[in-house]
């Protein structure tokens, strides 16, 4: 067994945790509430899948007007036409974050969600210019490309602004979640034990507007694995070409459901299966967003506890130290010691 593989493990069965920490953990000072301008939502890696993960909720559920705008876009000077308030989400500040730190005072305010002390030298022009910092645990998550702990704090933290950027409060199921993370986590770690381990491809499927909210559990399983992240599709839409393009193909249909979908339309699916392919229904007991958090548990579970069976050294990732000409381009040089991962 490969110490990296059980790293991985570790920080997994941490995540609860940290979800218990964030409960507590309140935005700084300072932040007017979301709702009352428009908000631009960027970051990088599993940063931005995060931002795309909530994104639609945002718009659907809380009528916030956002916009998930990538961080190539601050090359151009058409962001500042996008929003009024930026969040951006960077775990480490790896050097493509400093393009949108660059443009700071072109907002109205700015938040920078991040595992760093709003004391980092790296910040100060950042909290000169009127830039806000929300410190959030893990304070770091390095050596694997795969992170588990800094994107499920980051998912909280951003779920929590819209809560409150809508005028509403935390709801008091938010104390279940832990609880109901370790469940789904475990329940991911029992499905890896008979998972074969030839079936790295498992489409994404969920209903109305939370089918485009699985990116970052797309993008986990794609750093996990180093394979392709599954596409997900909203249940209704396979009819139309997935299903027919994946037919003769073997393997899961990963489903996420939830106690608020439309339940029949699970049923009319599994009518649909041929003997050579599964449907694995992940379900979540909380509603809304506190869903997510219960299937990206399932996800990291399912993930870690494969790789606990096929291990390998979760270090040594394909392309390493490849990369450069874009992992390190931006505003400001990156810290001296890189830390690779840290989206």
């Amino acid at each position: 067994m490969h110490a990296s593989v059980l790293e991985l493990e570790r920080r997994v069965r941490r995540v609860p945790e940290i979800l218990r920490q964030m409960i507590h953990v309140a935005p700084p000072e300072g932040l007017r509430h979301l709702g009352s301008s428009s908000v631009v939502l960027t970051g990088i890696g599993a940063s931005e899948a995060v931002t795309r993960s909530l994104e639609p909720w945002f718009r659907h559920e809380l009528r916030i007007p956002v916009t998930q705008v990538p961080l190539s876009a601050f090359l151009s000077d058409e962001v500042r036409m996008q929003g009024q308030t930026l969040v951006l989400l960077s775990q480490g500040l790896c050097p493509n974050a400093t393009l949108a730190l660059a443009r700071v005072r072109e907002f109205q305010q700015a938040l920078l969600i991040t595992s760093l002390s709003a004391a980092d030298e790296r910040l100060e022009e950042f909290i000169a210019a009127g830039g806000l910092v929300w410190t959030l645990p893990p304070i770091e998550e390095r050596d694997l490309l795969v992170r588990v702990e800094g994107p499920t704090a980051a998912a909280f933290a951003l779920a929590r602004l819209g809560i409150e950027g809508a005028g509403k409060e935390l709801p008091a199921l938010v104390q279940e979640l832990p609880r109901a993370a370790q469940a789904a986590q475990l329940r991911g770690f029992t499905l890896a034990e008979r998972w074969p381990l030839d079936w790295k491809r498992a489409p994404f499927v969920a209903t109305g507007w939370y089918a485009h909210c699985l990116e970052l559990l797309a993008w986990t399983w794609m750093e996990a694995w180093w394979t392709e992240p599954p596409p997900a599709f909203d249940v209704l839409q396979l009819a139309h070409g997935p299903w027919q393009q994946r037919f003769h193909e073997e393997g899961p249909w990963m489903c996420f459901t939830r106690p608020d979908d439309a339940p029949e339309l699970w049923s009319r699916l599994k009518q649909m299966l041929p003997t050579h392919q599964s449907m694995v229904r992940v379900e979540a007991t909380l509603p809304g967003p506190l869903a997510l958090f219960e299937h990206l548990s399932f996800v990291q579970g399912l993930l870690s506890g494969v790789l606990l069976r096929a291990p390998k050294d979760l270090t040594q990732w394909p392309g390493k130290c490849t990369d450069g000409p874009l992992y390190g381009f931006g505003i400001a040089p990156p810290p001296p010691q890189r830390a690779r991962g840290s989206g």
